[in-house]
């Protein structure tokens, strides 16, 4: 059979939806996008690269990207090989099976070349879960106008920032809003933690879903609770882990420095909830404590070299989405540098600092002293802790712009890729 036929006449094809997520909180969007489809076009077939949430559906799952998840150049270069294997596999599906659409989530580095991929075989790309061009390396929008057919936007601010530079977007809404609303938790889980020690308040570490965020953050989220406790006595740090693996790291390190720190797995929402403040790595996690109004400081540590090439590529004033939202909501203030603008530094202008929901650490150096500072004149003030949570809940009722994101989103790609 000639390369790119499919084997089926038209009239018997069914629609075949290919979707690549390579980060852990895109294999959860993937795995609720692929299910809202599937109550649409019950006959429809699923492929995708993603990770064990979208395999716990009716998707084949047939290359395993979450394992791969990686930030900044240095650990991508490590999975190259990998990396190459999935391109090719992926344009021999959209040669031999041809989706009707292919569906991008987030972790751009890889996506750009599933996009590409897609477009030489005329296949049409939606790029679900966009990721944040706006704020790095802004020359990459070009290659959204090239390959992506659709944008399907989280904020408003995005949707207005993609239209301006020429993409086809539509505002969709973000899914942790929704899910906040929606999920059903443990409350069984909330209630014994918080009966367990009855006058204490819990601190939730929240040390990210890469191996590197982990690797990166763990020592410094352990010296601010550290710090924490050395003032507040009745907090109680737990930590939210990703995996079991990040788990038994994160044990491992609290048994060398003679700390008894609740280490759960699969317990993030609940210990979310539980919390009365949260610490932090940056990323879309920022987005989930927004929807559930927690007060959270945000801290990442990056190497050096890593600090210093952000100069060149950040083009917003702030690492974490919950401060970007808040600053862009100012009369007279943006969260963008101005055209052209390097910063002088990345650290923030103590106007810059004040303008935070989320106070963020973005630095190669230890911050930890500057975010327990923080941490403990919240826990010491029952009025600055209501004005935060009061401050939180006006922002997330401003930014969440769509009560059914996954649904909207759905919706959109049936309409415009999917023949039912």
């Amino acid at each position: 059979m000639p390369d790119g036929q499919d084997c089926q006449t038209e009239s018997q094809r069914r629609p075949f939806i290919f979707i690549s997520a390579g980060d852990p909180s895109g294999d959860a969007h993937a795995a609720r996008l692929v299910q809202a489809l599937e109550r649409r076009i019950p006959k429809a077939k699923f492929a995708a690269f993603a990770g064990p949430k979208t395999a716990a559906t009716q998707c084949d799952v047939r290359f395993e990207l979450t394992k791969f998840a990686v930030m900044m150049l240095t650990r991508a270069i490590l999975n190259l090989r990998q990396y190459f294997g999935a391109l090719k596999l992926a344009d021999k599906i959209f040669a031999r099976e041809r989706p009707d659409v292919v569906i991008l989530v987030d972790f751009p580095g890889f996506n750009w070349k599933i996009a590409k991929k897609a477009k030489k075989r005329g296949i049409p790309v939606v790029y679900f879960m966009p990721p944040q061009i706006w704020g790095w390396a802004q020359w990459r929008v070009k290659k959204m106008r090239k390959y992506v057919d659709c944008v399907l936007s989280c904020f408003a601010f995005e949707d207005a920032w993609f239209r301006e530079k020429g993409c086809n977007s539509i505002l969709v809404g973000h899914p942790f809003f929704e899910e906040s609303r929606s999920r059903s938790v443990d409350t069984n889980f909330i209630t014994s933690l918080l009966d367990s020690q009855p006058n204490a308040r819990v601190l939730t570490l929240l040390p990210g879903s890469r191996d590197q965020e982990v690797a990166n953050n763990l020592e410094s989220l352990i010296a601010v609770a550290e710090r924490v406790r050395s003032v507040a006595s009745d907090v109680r740090p737990v930590f939210a882990a990703y995996k079991e693996e990040h788990a038994t790291i994160i044990r491992e390190r609290l048994v060398q420095r003679a700390l008894d720190y609740p280490v759960y797995v699969g317990k993030t929402p609940e210990l979310m909830r539980a919390a009365t403040c949260c610490l932090g790595v940056s990323g879309s996690v920022s987005i989930e404590l927004l929807s559930l109004c927690k007060p959270t400081v945000i801290l990442y540590r990056t190497t050096k070299l890593e600090f210093r090439a952000l100069r060149f590529l950040k083009r917003v004033k702030y690492i974490t989405l919950t401060n970007i939202l808040a600053v862009d909501r100012i009369p007279g203030e943006t969260p963008f540098y101005a055209k052209g603008e390097l910063p002088k530094s990345t650290e923030h202008t103590p106007h810059e600092r004040e303008l935070m929901v989320f106070p963020e650490f973005l630095d190669y150096r230890d911050r930890s002293e500057d975010a327990a500072k923080i941490l403990i004149q919240w826990l010491q003030s029952d009025e600055i802790l209501a004005r935060k949570t009061r401050e939180l809940t006006t922002l997330r009722d401003a930014a969440d712009v769509e009560e059914l994101p996954i649904e909207r989103a759905a919706d959109v790609i049936l309409q415009k890729f999917c023949k039912n």
